[in-house]
């Protein structure tokens, strides 16, 4: 039922005070009993009694034949009474005194009897019907005829009865309007309305009509309290009382056309216009779920395309993080996966964030809270939650977030986020949404990973092979660390690379080769990098941040690395070098993790080395001298050969200086053979460090050196040698003590080739060798201690 509006009631309770006013003025005023003429009474007397039967059967006709819908016995029965009081009003009429043809002498009293057996079933009727329930009660249906037939049959067995006896009973025989049982049927009837009236405001508060049903009663209560204190005879007219009767059937017309009409058809409306919207959100709703659907459908399809493309992991990832942000109509995105032992969330890719995070916490942001979930939870007001992790914006801040879990095969492998400068900028069905999303999105990234993960297997052969090749294939360890450190890089997908060879002091990182980085980086002393010394000293690869080697952000500058994986190379727990990688942004949870292949490279590359190593000493001792280290004999002709040719083609000159140790047999007899040794490794120290670059001095036998000087003139050679025999002379020689108190003294003997001024061909090596030699003996016969230059080459 519908509750009257506010203002419906106040214009009501106003109305009804203005007109309660008014009868109390009538009731006092004269109008009770207005005398006047036959005619003029009985008019105006069948006027108002005309109105109330005229309304008692509109009532009636309302509730029965003016709609075809259940009205409720509350109605039924009022219907019910409405038409029995008019077609005893109608009987009232007939029988008051002054209808001509109609009354007669021996009916006067029964216009009484019908107005009280009228006013009888008024208020009892409207007693009763005020204890039945406003609608859905046992008449709740269409109206029964068998009732209405059954009221008409007791009404006109009732009129029958007062008419054809012309008493209630034999007993009741009321002749006068103040026959006592008239005052007491009119003082029951004020007792009914007023309990009527009573049990209407208490037990029906939501009647749809109260305000219509309290005015007739109302009404009905001032008529009858009308009628108890003034007369109504045929001389007499009550004004006031039909007056207010007539108001009364005139209420209960408006509550029952309220009820049985106006009621419903508003209902009916409302019922309408809530299928109007209902209808309209239908459509929008259609609307909507045909967008959802398209989007899913292209979500779907992009998605397919991805797997089907079999895009390497970043690509995958980028692609998904930017159909994410499309798709929840975000400004970022970003996706961040679990390491192996789910305890980091490592950030993989992003959109739309300038600076990215590089993990994000588990213990304090919403992605943890969705990988204990397994749910996809969002945020409306991040600002309401500021010990939540977001990542940091530059020309804007994160107010709403969203997050789902990214699974495959019912494993969550990660989480994707969305993220908004607007408040609630996510819903519930968003969220539904990239939880399903996740799942697809799971399956493609597993599916690229594992794509990735055989392409990259295939790829350890390939540059496992080619290593192998790299240090088959030359003996020289710059080269083989050159070639190597590119494999390395390239295998792992780095952004830089460094290879180091550890020099034979144990101390000194030598850097041989660069990839990625065009800084220059010097050689790095091991003990300045206590964690990198930490690292080659486990003799294993070993994943690090970019404060293991601080010597790359200084010399290139923070940005070049953020991520580094040490490789020590090392055989037998022997140092032999080191290869430094580096990433610059995201690194893939397997590239630092793929510690086994890094240990397959780095050994392969060891044993490159150390071979070269064994290599080149094994030539080392082969054209060398054990003792002093420099060339022997063997690797002094074929040098000296070579040289000459060279001279003679380039037309450059060439000198040669035999070095010999003044009375070395007296050293040797003082302080023994093995100071001897020491002297002689002494003196190899100083020919290595006192020539040229491009010169070779060897030992050519016993105390006897000699050094061969490539693109030397006579006078650059005889400077040299005075060089090398004032050095001998100042330098202090182990004793036979341990001390270095020893001295000893050189003569040398030069020798000069000059094309430029020499004809003929390419002259004999023994010849130059016997020239320079001779020079040596002048030098011996001279007095020690010299240089004696010889003739030049004819």
């Amino acid at each position: 039922m519908l509750t009257i509006p506010k203002k419906t009631n106040e214009a009501n309770q106003l109305f009804f005070w203005v007109i309660l006013g008014l009868l109390v003025i009538w009731l006092f005023s004269g109008l009770t009993a207005c005398k006047l003429s036959t005619p003029v009474l009985l008019t105006l007397h069948n006027i108002m009694e005309i109105s109330g039967i005229t309304l008692g059967f509109i009532i009636f006709f309302i509730v029965w034949y003016a709609t075809n819908h259940n009205v409720g016995i509350q109605a039924c029965v009022i219907s019910l009474i409405a038409l029995s009081i008019s077609i005893f009003e109608i009987g009232h009429v007939l029988a008051y005194p002054g209808m001509p043809e109609i009354a007669t002498e021996t009916l006067d009293h029964l216009w009484i009897t019908y107005s009280l057996v009228a006013r009888l079933i008024w208020g009892f009727g409207l007693l009763y019907a005020m204890t039945l329930p406003a609608s859905n009660g046992t008449f709740a249906y269409y109206p029964n005829k068998t009732l209405l037939y059954s009221t008409l049959l007791v009404v006109a067995a009732l009129m029958a009865n007062v008419s054809f006896n012309n008493t209630l009973s034999p007993s009741l025989y009321i002749d006068r309007y103040d026959h006592p049982l008239a005052v007491l049927g009119r003082v029951v009837v004020l007792v009914a309305d007023a309990a009527a009236f009573i049990i209407l405001r208490r037990y029906h508060p939501n009647h749809v009509s109260r305000n219509f049903l309290q005015m007739a009663l109302i009404f009905s209560f001032l008529a009858d309290l009308s009628y108890l204190f003034s007369s109504h005879t045929p001389f007499v007219l009550n004004v006031s009382a039909h007056l207010c009767k007539v108001l009364s059937y005139y209420y209960l017309q408006r509550a029952i056309f309220v009820v049985v009409i106006q009621n419903p058809y508003e209902e009916i409306m409302k019922f309408k216009d809530e299928m109007e919207k209902l209808a309209a959100n239908n459509a929008k709703l259609y609307q909507e779920s045909e967008q959802q659907r398209n989007l899913i459908e292209d979500t779907l399809a992009k998605i397919g395309t991805i797997i089907s493309s079999q895009l390497n992991l970043k690509d995958t990832l980028d692609a998904i993080a930017d159909m994410v942000a499309d798709m929840m109509h975000a400004r970022q995105s970003c996706i961040a996966l679990l390491t192996k032992d789910h305890s980091v969330l490592q950030v993989a890719a992003t959109y739309g964030i300038n600076t990215p995070p590089v993990v994000i916490p588990l213990q304090s942001s919403l992605a943890g809270q969705v990988l204990e979930n397994k749910t996809a939870l969002y945020i409306d007001d991040l600002t309401l939650h500021p010990e939540l992790f977001r990542p940091q914006l530059i020309f804007s801040s994160i107010r709403s977030l969203i997050c789902a879990p990214l699974v495959n095969d019912q494993e969550v492998i990660g989480v994707i986020e969305a993220y908004s400068s607007d408040k609630a900028a996510f819903t519930e069905r968003d969220a539904l949404f990239l939880k399903a999303l996740g799942s697809y999105a799971g399956a493609a990234i597993a599916s690229a990973m594992l794509y990735e993960e055989t392409k990259l297997r295939l790829d350890e052969e390939k540059f496992l092979y080619q290593i192998a090749q790299s240090a088959a294939s030359t003996i020289d360890t710059d080269t083989i660390m050159a070639q190597c450190t590119t494999h390395t890089v390239n295998a792992l997908n780095a952004d830089m690379g460094i290879g180091f060879l550890l020099g034979s002091s144990g101390r000194i990182l030598s850097a041989k080769a660069t990839v990625g980085i065009d800084c220059t980086i010097t050689d790095v002393e091991l003990a300045a990098c206590p964690k990198l010394a930490e690292l080659t000293g486990a003799f294993k690869p070993a994943a690090a941040t970019a404060d293991a080697f601080p010597f790359l952000s200084q010399s290139c500058g923070k940005n070049t690395a953020k991520h580094l994986l040490v490789l020590p190379l090392s055989v037998d727990h022997r140092l032999l070098g080191v290869i430094i990688l580096g990433w610059r942004g995201f690194v893939a949870p397997d590239r630092l993790e793929r510690l086994p292949f890094a240990a397959l490279m780095a050994q392969q590359i060891a044993l490159g080395l150390e071979k070269a190593n064994l290599y080149n000493q094994v030539k080392a001792m082969a054209l060398s001298d054990g003792l002093t280290g420099l060339a022997n004999r063997r690797n002094f002709d074929m040098f000296l050969k070579a040289e000459l040719r060279r001279s003679f083609t380039l037309k450059r000159p060439l000198s040669l200086i035999m070095f010999d140790l003044d009375k070395f047999k007296t050293y040797n007899d003082t302080y023994g053979h093995l100071t001897g040794d020491k002297l002689l490794a002494q003196i190899g120290e100083i020919l290595r460090h006192n020539v040229r670059s491009i010169d070779l001095p060897a030992r050519y036998g016993g105390e006897e050196f000699s050094i061969i000087l490539p693109e030397c003139t006579n006078a650059e050679a005889l400077a040299i040698a005075e060089k090398l025999r004032q050095i001998v002379e100042e330098t202090h020689f182990p004793d036979n003590l341990g001390a270095f108190t020893a001295r000893i003294t050189a003569s040398l003997g030069v020798a000069t080739y000059d094309p430029a001024i020499t004809s003929g061909g390419v002259p004999d090596m023994e010849d130059l060798i016997a020239w320079a030699d001779k020079a040596l003996y002048q030098a011996k016969q001279q007095g020690r201690n010299r240089v004696v230059n010889a003739a030049l080459v004819q």
